[in-house]
């Protein structure tokens, strides 16, 4: 019978027939060779097999396997510290004296109300009963004095008038949250221009009586003036420096739980 005379189907098995053949022939030969190879020989053959089907499959692994990448987002102590200050800083006020002789520097306040409320040393305003702020951005406002809370040395102001209640009273965040010893906190200072210094917690010393915690720290008591706001590094309000504290020590401020405004004095 010759070719021609095949029809597609058996052309096809015919094919099929002596691929088979020619596989089986040529595996009885490259193991022939093999066994009658040097040994190096046959062990560079069988390395480069093993090499060849572990690239192969671990380049099948990588084609179905979904790698996720993920961002170590390293965030420097320095660049909180500047974000809770620029944070704070439109809370912050300096008092002044309202007398024929000028105004004198009193100290350090910071708005803890939207309506004028402002809480400082009540040292740093003696007998007083009122005051004119500046704030971050150089505008004047008169207040008076709310009330005072003796057993932790605060003074609460409110704006003298209500013309006087404008948008550049910005309220500070009060943080109500427990700080841990050796915490990171930052000082708000300068009687002229802004300074901060930072340090640690290094005592919590409990609340006594009529007066609230006392938070410790390590920062030079050169950098606390009346009223100075201790801030954490999100640039919570968690002190503030008051008579009662610097005398109980020299970096000591009254806790933030303090700073919540008492009922008014004759109330």
């Amino acid at each position: 019978m010759h070719l021609d005379q095949l029809s597609k189907s058996q052309i096809v098995l015919l094919t099929l027939l002596v691929s088979f053949v020619t596989s089986i022939a040529t595996g009885i030969v490259t193991v022939s060779l093999m066994d009658q190879a040097p040994p190096v020989v046959a062990q560079t053959i069988n390395r480069v097999i093993e090499r060849t089907v572990e690239k192969v499959v671990q380049s099948g692994q990588a084609a179905s396997t979904i790698i996720t990448q993920e961002k170590t987002v390293v965030v420097k102590e320095s660049d909180q510290i500047a974000d809770a200050v620029k944070k704070v800083s439109p809370s912050l006020v300096r008092l002044y004296a309202n007398s024929a002789e000028g105004s004198a520097f009193l100290g350090l306040g910071i708005v803890v109300g939207a309506f004028g409320t402002v809480v400082t040393d009540a040292a740093a305003l003696g007998e007083s009963g009122d005051a004119s702020v500046t704030f971050s951005d150089g505008t004047h406002a008169r207040v008076f004095v709310k009330s005072r809370d003796r057993e932790n040395g605060l003074a609460f102001l409110e704006a003298a008038t209500s013309s006087e209640v404008h948008a550049a009273w910005v309220p500070a965040a009060v943080s109500s949250g427990q700080l841990a010893l050796g915490e990171s906190v930052v000082v708000l200072s300068g009687n002229t221009i802004a300074r901060i210094a930072d340090g640690i917690v290094v005592a919590l010393v409990p609340a006594s009586g009529g007066t609230a915690e006392i938070v410790d720290t390590n920062i030079s008591e050169g950098m606390l003036l009346a009223g100075s706001s201790l801030i954490d590094i999100d640039g919570g309000i968690v002190g503030i420096s008051t008579w009662v504290s610097r005398n109980a020590s020299s970096g000591g401020f009254i806790s933030a739980r303090a700073l919540l405004p008492p009922p008014a004095e004759g109330t």
